[in-house]
């Protein structure tokens, strides 16, 4: 879907997830993270900067950049 690519190609540099929400314009964690953030990670198409402390208050998030 073209809203996927479009948050993949944000995250080229890593991002926050507050930063991912605002570019998608949504305000509930829980459900970003259940629709947005953990199909891209489980697809390989996100990783973890800390993948070694997944709930890190530095944790962000960069896309694979195989798209």
């Amino acid at each position: 879907e073209e809203r996927f690519i479009s948050l993949l190609e944000y995250c080229l540099e890593p991002r926050t997830t507050a930063e991912m929400m605002q570019y998608v314009a949504l305000k509930d964690r829980k459900s970003f993270r259940e629709a947005w953030l953990f199909p891209l990670l489980q697809a390989g198409l996100l990783t973890m900067t800390h993948p070694d402390k997944p709930s890190s208050p530095k944790q962000k998030y960069q896309a694979v950049e195989r798209l």
